[in-house]
């Protein structure tokens, strides 16, 4: 995995992830609208069977399995919850979310995000779990400054994030 910035966009993860979001979950309905539930569902089922996928030699047994699935699964799902997080975020600053194509050089903008506050609160909770110092993904930058510049963008996202509730976004 590569990274060359603090943000869920600035990383190879981020962006195949956002890819297959686009064409897995919102290019069938016509760029209509980001459905924030149904997207983090089906990137956490993609992450899983994907981890089911990996041949790893000791993987024989369902509990391996359900081990492996376990030991990977957050650090993944935390990237797409920092995804989708990136997604509202700019949604709230800017009233419209736009996904670039580079290569046919074109720009698909959504102006709808389905939310409830309920989940919008689960991903709050999530960043603000990341944020905790004995939290993988906090202890996983090498630079304190790097860490500073991750850290101010996280609280920018959950204020962001928190003041969608109640408000533009719906059921």
């Amino acid at each position: 995995m590569g990274a060359w910035g603090i943000t869920a966009r600035e990383s190879d993860s981020g962006l195949d992830m956002l890819a297959l979001i686009e064409v897995k979950c919102l290019k069938p309905i016509g760029f209509k609208h980001f459905d924030v539930k149904a997207i983090l569902d089906f990137c956490k089922n993609h992450i899983i069977e994907e981890i089911k996928k990996e041949e790893e030699p000791w993987l024989r047994e369902d509990d391996d399995i359900q081990e492996y699935i376990d030991a990977n699964l957050p650090h993944r799902y935390n990237n797409v919850i920092k995804l989708v997080a990136s997604c509202l975020t700019e949604y709230s600053q800017n009233g419209v979310f736009i996904i670039e194509d580079y290569e046919a050089k074109t720009e698909m903008r959504i102006t709808e995000f389905i939310c409830t506050d309920s989940v919008l609160d689960e991903i709050l909770d999530e960043l603000k779990n990341m944020l905790d110092p004995k939290h993988f993904e906090y202890t996983s930058w090498f630079e304190d400054e790097d860490r500073q510049a991750w850290i101010a963008h996280m609280k920018m996202m959950c204020d962001s994030i928190a003041s969608l509730k109640g408000g533009i976004c719906h059921e």
